[in-house]
């Protein structure tokens, strides 16, 4: 583990990094792609955003994008708590010696399971590394405007790095629509970058928009079964807390 590591970027989706592309930059994380971007009906975006990561100077950790959407989303919906237990071990393994490491992840922001789920490996992975991280706050970079949160770090970009986030986001073809959505709501989401810190108790009942969504698209015959909170999400939650002490011996941390 090089010396020079001091930040860990936990994303659900690739893309989520061109939210905080200076960030990148300026900070050289290693960066962990929970899933493909595939979504079950795309092609996956994987090396688009290897390209940008590399590009900013940044690594691509041991999970980096190799993963399908609809692997992760059967997973949920079967219950199978071994397979996110098995993904964690795998970044924790890959992290293990690492000192003072600053962990970064999505937000939670109920618009997708997989953001609030990559929120929860970095919850769980700041957990474990709390002897060797210096007792860091985990941080978060929202995947979409107007998330809650209380601003920590704020990164104001120059004309020059404004120019090359451009260039990046421009170079990302699959996100173009979705780049245009972004910038139609956040319009200075170019010019300045943000990490928030959350305190979400996963103990608490919650019915997110993604599972609403869900829950309609099963009554409109969409899909046959959709994804809640209750029985999908928080237990798997509670299984990887319940798994830390196992994962700090495997992973030596």
């Amino acid at each position: 583990m090089p010396e020079k590591l001091q930040h860990v970027l936990i994303l659900a989706h690739p893309g989520h990094e061109l939210r905080i592309h200076h960030w990148l930059e300026l900070k050289k994380p290693r960066i962990y792609l929970l899933t493909d971007g595939s979504g079950g009906r795309h092609a996956a975006r994987t090396q688009y955003s290897r390209d940008v990561v590399e590009a900013a100077g940044a690594t691509p950790g041991a999970v980096f994008g190799d993963i399908p959407d609809t692997v992760w989303y059967d997973a949920l919906l079967a219950g199978n708590s071994d397979f996110f237990v098995d993904v964690l071990t795998r970044i924790s393994i890959d992290l293990a010696g690492a000192q003072g490491v600053q962990i970064v992840s999505d937000a939670v922001d109920g618009y997708n399971p997989m953001h609030d789920l990559a929120y929860a490996f970095g919850s769980v992975l700041n957990t474990l590394m709390k002897t060797t991280n210096g007792g860091r706050k985990q941080l978060c970079s929202a995947a979409v405007p107007d998330v809650a949160g209380a601003v920590e770090v704020e990164v104001q970009l120059d004309p020059v790095a404004r120019a090359r986030k451009m260039a990046a986001v421009k170079a990302y073809t699959p996100l173009a629509d979705e780049a245009r959505q972004i910038l139609d709501r956040d319009p200075q989401c170019f010019d300045r970058e943000l990490l928030i810190s959350q305190h979400f108790d996963w103990r608490t009942p919650w019915t997110p928009e993604w599972e609403r969504i869900g829950q309609e698209r099963v009554a409109n015959k969409v899909y046959d079964k959709c994804i809640t909170y209750k029985e999908n999400v928080q237990p798997v939650v509670q299984r990887l807390a319940s798994e830390s002490s196992r994962i700090r011996t495997l992973a030596g941390t």
